[in-house]
């Protein structure tokens, strides 16, 4: 292969397919997911695939060459690692493969996932001892992610003849820069489905200056909320895009689909302007668990989870296995809690409507409102790294933060 044109930039190939695409299979649900987890996950089997499993796998994730993968994934690594420092923020990944112990894996391939992706590989017996092996894994989630992340899998969620499961987590929590007044926070507003219902949520607020913008193209609002951080090489970003009222959500997650650029244009701060806003944002609390398979396959990914095709033999040597390596299960699981501090509250009290968007000053006429009470997609990007860490969908008020 030639040599790689990647970037560390270059995930962002692979999240701005994959994120648009789950939304629109998933239309009506709340949804939170690491385009970027998911990406070093399927890195981990990459690196291990040969000739056509291989180059199926790069073109999805947006690359020519193992080595240009390699390198993107040690960058987003260190993204997450120089986050995870940073005092004021939470962020644990888990990411690990599980390979049934009665295949050989190739010293090589044990060293290169160790080195480049700080991880390993578990050897478990799936056939015989599926429930406690589900149990392990579980457990090894839990620890990894300090309790956050629970009850990833169940027993029948691993199939008995399984070779490969895929394991990616991970949590996250951040605190505002300019935190929401709870004394503002609305605990009775209306919000408007995609289905037009309407449901009730809990809706925080406050006046300040962000980075905003109007998208004729994409008929949406953009604003980015910045998140405190105390580290120089640290700015994240929880990015909001709400489409007009007239425009429904999942038009602009159709443009997204096939029109990829727009969304990068779309998170681009330059593209945006410092202005007065009155923000209303929902409080809310998302848990999503993915089995991943059949948005790979829609996305072409399809050799590696085909028994008769799959080829990982820079992981296990086909003879000495016995049989043909593939990946089984690809399962991703993700928590955000979004509220006034960024910090688990405790205060729980109602408010009218009236008193809790009230705002005084004479600047007021100069504001511009931007009030999400109808269905959105966030981001949440490390810009200096240039790696969207996470992405979600808010469309109703099942689950919230309580």
């Amino acid at each position: 292969m030639g040599a790689s044109s990647s970037t560390r930039g270059n995930f962002e190939h692979f999240s701005r397919k994959f994120q648009p695409t789950l939304c629109r299979l998933r239309i009506d649900e709340n949804l939170f997911l690491s385009p970027a987890s998911i990406a070093l996950a399927l890195s981990m089997c990459a690196v291990g695939a040969r000739h056509e499993t291989l180059k199926q796998m790069l073109d999805v994730l947006g690359f020519r060459s193992i080595e240009g993968l390699i390198k993107t994934s040690e960058q987003v690594l260190n993204a997450f690692s120089v986050v995870s420092q940073d005092r004021s923020i939470q962020i644990k990944l888990a990411n690990r493969l599980y390979v049934q112990k009665s295949y050989q894996v190739e010293r090589d391939y044990l060293e290169l996932i160790q080195k480049s992706f700080s991880s390993d590989v578990q050897f478990e017996d799936f056939k015989i001892e599926l429930t406690r092996t589900t149990s392990k894994i579980n457990a090894w989630v839990e620890q990894q992610t300090d309790q956050l992340v629970n009850r990833t899998l169940l027993p029948d969620d691993i199939p008995k003849d399984a070779g490969l499961i895929v394991i990616s987590c991970v949590y996250f929590k951040g605190t505002w820069e300019s935190k929401f007044n709870e004394e503002l926070t609305d605990y009775n507003a209306t919000f408007y489905e995609t289905n037009g219902t309407t449901s009730k949520v809990t809706l925080m607020h406050q006046r300040e200056k962000f980075l905003y913008a109007r998208d004729k193209s994409l008929r949406a609002q953009i604003v980015h909320i910045p998140y405190k951080h105390n580290s120089k090489d640290v700015q994240l970003v929880f990015t909001i895009i709400l489409p007009k009222a007239a425009a429904p959500i999942h038009r602009l997650e159709k443009k997204f689909t096939s029109r990829p650029q727009l969304l990068q244009n779309a998170l681009k701060l330059e593209n945006t302007k410092s202005r007065d806003l009155l923000l209303h944002v929902p409080k809310f609390k998302i848990e999503s668990t993915f089995e991943l398979k059949s948005i790979l396959q829609r996305l072409r990914m399809k050799y590696p989870f085909d028994q008769n095709i799959a080829n990982f033999t820079g992981i296990v040597d086909t003879q000495d296995a016995g049989s043909r390596l593939l990946i089984d299960k690809v399962i991703h699981k993700a928590v955000i809690d979004v509220n006034e501090q960024g910090t688990d509250s405790d205060a729980v009290r109602a408010f009218p409507a009236s008193e809790a968007i009230t705002f005084e000053g004479p600047w007021k006429k100069h504001t511009t409102v931007f009030r999400a009470n109808r269905p959105f997609l966030f981001y949440i990007r490390e810009v200096r790294q240039n790696v969207t860490l996470f992405a979600g969908k808010f469309g109703n008020s099942e689950i919230l933060s309580s």
